[in-house]
């Protein structure tokens, strides 16, 4: 510990060391004559540098008046000196495109926009420092075009669906592949600390993506994390607090709307009406929920000389989700540090340990909002009633997991190690080595007391402990070869990488014991113990070469390809070849197109086609396996018996997608209006689908390639810049997003070669791969109308009417039919961003359109245990409620009305964050550079005709949306 702390002083001590010559200051300005904050001031060629403060002030020691001093700045186009005879260097910085001048990390190295040729978007997540999440994914959505994020639940830890552009698969994973600081990242994206993460790049076409080959299929989404500059050691220090509570809360029935309606159905039991008759009304929702806090303080070091440069943080963010008993608390430690050993030589380290916390059994929210209104909770001493129903012991309460004991606990540290060789005999010759390692222990550890039952019956203590073990290593060599020769530009790129992942479960149940004093740690006194394990090894050897050339930044072009190889495919298919290749054309630089220079500053055309391939199987997937079975011998002793559960299937390979991509990347009036349009279509075959075959082969279905689905769509961004003054600006950044796919073939096919349909897993030709699949509901029976002679004659008046898709006569299974998506076929997102001196104010919409969701809670099969939510039922005085009669679910059709799908598109008023940055004069004294303080609030408001939990949720089962109001403050020393 003793030398840690002395390696962290050390680090932290680091500063600029003095030059001799003289001392060159100034003042950096945009064009409006405001100050600019932090730009970066550089000797060129060399990495000594240092940032302007609050007023744009500089001052940077220079070795000679021959030196040249470089400024940059995010957005505006870079600027070099030559210092000469001057002391005093004042600079007006002018705004560049922020679209085609940026720096981009693109996979195994970085361009600038104007010469990539893929389909790659960015964000830097300090453009929403404002507008801070547990999960980093939550600040994402719908900030970029093409990335669908979805809210899966409102945990306190964050739980999130990505998926870039549409989907492809039908069965392997078709989330993104993530990339942290250029290691393959199989962790938690909620582990890793926003507030370290510099930049994130997603890579949407297949062209961009496939230099990672078999992992890209679903896009990229690379995350670099921040890194130290060379100059004055910078400290900063942040600080959030806020609480949040559940909005759209369901409006289900009190104990007298419960007792009537069910007194009326099937007839209230004789503890039901005892409860009744006492006032009984538990609001269950209320005891399963509390009010969510969430706290998170981090610091920041970073500086460096002109050889060593580093950024070391600490992080700890403490949440409590709205569920009871629902927390995560998250520990980060990260070192970043690189150094310059020689001239030609460069060592780093990025390595983050982590120490994540997941205590206790939240209380079931899902239980807790279907709750029988006439039970309690609690004893008449105040314990919790594990089994509130004496009527039924079989229905638990929601509040039980409180009741038990658990810790779950991860520690993760995660290095990236690397060595940078530019070799001196050839210019522009380098070797890039890097080693990344990744280890994860989760231990989670469970005891139910004996207090817990099931059906009534004691379970005497239940202990479990589950130990996971995760870690791969990598190890990465990177050639590239730089060079420009006149107005050519070329780099050659060749990769060569090896992986191996490895995964352990060790799994322990024990029942039955003594007593409860001792929880998890008495295994050894279990009347019965249960072992499981579990082991899983991949390996994955990669080559790959990339060329990118371009003359005089005008035609660009570009081709990768890459062959990998994956130890969990076939024999006869282990390695895949993915090609890939782009062209791109920045036409403002052609003389036709000086009569359009005065509006349109900027022009490039990309096209661009490519391969990548989808791995996402099991590790095991092409080995047979056998099964255990018990069976009785002649002197009825039992036996074990195996007996095959899968085939082996030696050519089973990967599933490829070849997709076309098409942009444009335009500025315009002086880079007042910046955007891109791009246009994707893919066709994905060797589909992994489960086939079915004879039972003689002693299984029913083997996993081959099969199938082939095709998706395409559209996707705009735009942003612009309304106003520009010295004391007020107004930004507007707007995304649309159109994707489509559908199913062209499953393996299945018919006597005349066409296509066939699986129903059983509801994939239909030519429809997308999720559907909803449902019949259609045409209303309520009525008495005037001629029942018996309907295609539903054993109706009765009150019933819901189904609508005879067929017209045949009668409701089967055959007048089902897809009647919604699953996915989104829009999305939209819109910023904008107001600054008014040291104001600023930001607000956050987001839209989906064409999106079909079920309502579950809404559910009216009635059991007499649950509780549903309260309407008008039909009767012959109210014919026009909407809804059934309230009777027995005796229906002869089986059908669930309430349990129908619903339009869940919405419009969402997703963030309002206001900040306030205190004036520069008054920090100055205190040798402060920065206090900013920030307000933020989280779902105000949604517009929806979707009458479940809420339209993003894909369930109801789970915890109602919340809104969350956030409070802030940083202060850069």
């Amino acid at each position: 510990m003793k030398k840690l702390l002395l390696l962290l002083w050390l680090l932290s001590s680091l500063v600029v060391t003095a030059q001799t010559g003289k001392t060159v200051s100034g003042k950096v300005t945009d064009e409006t004559g405001a100050p600019l904050l932090g730009v970066s001031v550089t000797l060129s060629g060399r990495t000594t540098g240092t940032a302007t403060n609050a007023e744009g002030r500089f001052r940077i020691a220079v070795p000679s008046d021959t030196a040249q001093i470089t400024f940059s700045y995010t957005g505006m186009l870079d600027q070099t000196f030559r210092v000469g005879t001057k002391n005093v260097i004042d600079v007006v910085m002018t705004r560049a495109d922020k679209v085609l001048d940026q720096v981009v990390v693109v996979g195994y190295g970085t361009q600038k926009r104007r010469d990539v040729t893929g389909a790659v978007v960015s964000i830097k997540p300090a453009d929403l420092e404002n507008m801070p999440n547990v999960n980093i994914v939550q600040s994402l959505q719908g900030k970029l075009p093409g990335l669908t994020i979805v809210n899966t639940g409102t945990s306190a830890e964050g739980s999130t669906k990505m998926r870039v552009r549409a989907q492809n698969s039908i069965s392997a994973d078709a989330g993104p592949l993530i990339v942290l600081d250029g290691i393959q990242y199989e962790g938690f994206l909620s582990e890793i600390n926003p507030n370290d993460i510099e930049s994130i790049e997603v890579l949407k076409d297949a062209s961009s993506a496939a230099i990672y080959g078999a992992r890209a299929a679903g896009g990229v989404l690379l995350v670099t994390t921040k890194r130290g500059v060379a100059g004055k050691t910078t400290i900063n220090i942040n600080s959030t607090i806020g609480i949040s509570n559940i909005i759209n809360r369901p409006d289900m029935m009190d104990a007298t709307q419960f007792y009537n309606f069910k007194e009326a159905r099937l007839g209230a039991s004789s503890y039901e009406k005892e409860q009744f008759e006492k006032g009984v009304n538990t609001d269950w929702l209320s005891h399963a929920m509390q009010t969510g806090i969430m706290q998170e303080y981090g610091v920041a070091v970073s500086g460096g000389a002109e050889k060593t440069r580093y950024y070391i943080s600490g992080n700890v963010n403490r949440t409590k989700g709205v569920a009871k008993n629902d927390q995560f608390n998250r520990y980060t430690f990260r070192v970043n540090m690189e150094s310059d050993i020689t001239s030609w030589l460069k060592y780093g380290t990025n390595t983050v340990l982590g120490y994540h916390d997941r205590p206790g059994v939240q209380a079931n929210i899902s239980n807790a909002t279907r709750m029988n209104p006439l039970l309690e909770p609690y004893d008449a001493n105040g314990n919790i009633k594990l089994q509130p129903n004496p009527d039924d012991m079989g229905v638990t309460n929601p509040l039980e997991g409180l009741n038990t004991t658990k810790e779950d606990v991860a520690r993760s540290i995660n290095t990236t190690n690397y060595f940078h060789i530019k070799f001196p005999f050839i210019k522009g010759l380098s070797l890039k080595t890097i080693a990344g390692y990744n280890y994860r222990n989760r231990l989670i550890e469970t005891y139910e007391a004996s207090t817990a039952t099931l059906e009534g019956q004691s379970k005497k203590g239940v202990a479990i402990v589950n130990n996971q073990y995760k870690q791969d290593w990598s190890l990465e060599n990177i050639f590239n070869y730089n060079r420009k020769f006149g107005l050519h530009n070329l780099d050659l790129t060749y990769v060569y990488t090896a992986r191996e992942a490895t995964t352990k479960y060790h799994d322990n149940t024990g029942v039955g014991f003594l007593g409860d004093y001792m929880s998890y740690y008495q295994f050894r006194l279990a009347t019965s113990l249960t072992p499981s394990d579990t082991y899983e090894k991949q390996t994955q050897l990669s080559q790959l070469g990339r060329v990118n050339y371009n003359f005089n930044s005008k035609y660009l072009f570009t081709f990768s390809v890459r062959r990998d190889g994956f130890s969990a495919f076939g024999a006869n298919n282990k390695y895949g070849v993915f090609p890939s290749v782009a062209l791109g054309w920045n036409m403002e630089r052609e003389s036709f197109m000086q009569a359009t220079s005065a509006w349109l500053t900027r022009s490039k055309l990309r096209l661009s086609y490519g391969e990548n391939g989808n791995q996402a199987i099991a590790a095991y997937a092409t080995m047979p396996t056998m099964s255990t079975d018990y069976y009785l011998n002649n002197d009825k002793t039992t036996l074990v018996g195996f007996y095959p559960n899968k085939l082996a299937d030696p050519s089973l390979g990967w599933e490829t997608t070849r997709q076309i991509n098409i942009g444009w990347d335009f500025s315009m009036f002086n880079s007042r209006i910046t955007g891109s349009i791009d246009y994707f279509a893919a066709n994905t075959f060797d589909l992994l689908l489960n086939k079915n075959i004879p039972q003689i082969n002693g299984v029913g279905s083997i996993r081959q390639n099969t199938g082939k689905t095709k998706s395409s769509g559209i996707e705009v961004a735009l942003s612009t810049i309304n106003i520009q003054k010295k004391r007020f600006s107004w930004r507007t950044d707007v995304n649309f997003a159109r994707n489509r796919n559908s199913i062209v073939n499953v393996g299945l096919f018919g006597a005349n070669g066409n296509a066939l349909d699986n129903l059983g897993n509801r994939w239909f030709i030519g429809k997308p791969i999720n559907v909803v699949y449902a019949y259609t509901f045409d209303g309520i029976w009525q008495e005037k109308d001629n029942i018996l002679g309907s295609h539903m004659p054993e109706a009765r008046p009150g019933d819901v009417r189904i609508k005879d898709i067929n017209n045949d006569g009668k409701i089967t299974t055959a007048d089902m039919s897809v009647i919604g998506y699953a996915d989104p076929r829009f999305t939209v997102g819109l910023m904008n961003t107001f600054t008014y001196g040291n104001w600023s104010m930001s607000f956050f919409i987001n839209a989906v359109k064409g999106v079909t969701r079920y309502t579950e809670y809404m559910n009216t099969f009635f059991d007499g245990k649950t509780n549903i939510r309260q309407r008008e039922w039909w009767t012959p005085e109210n014919a026009l409620s909407g809804y059934p009669a309230n009777r027995d679910d005796s229906n002869p059709y089986g059908l669930n009305y309430f349990g129908k799908p619903n339009d869940a598109s919405y419009i969402r008023l997703n963030d309002v964050s206001v900040s306030y940055r205190l004036p520069q004069s008054l920090l100055n004294k205190a040798k402060i550079s920065r206090v900013e303080v920030f307000g933020n609030v989280k779902n105000v408001l949604t517009l929806t005709n979707f009458i479940g939990l809420d339209p993003e949720f894909t369930s109801d089962y789970g915890i109602p949306q919340v809104r969350a109001f956030l409070f802030g403050c940083r202060v850069g020393l």
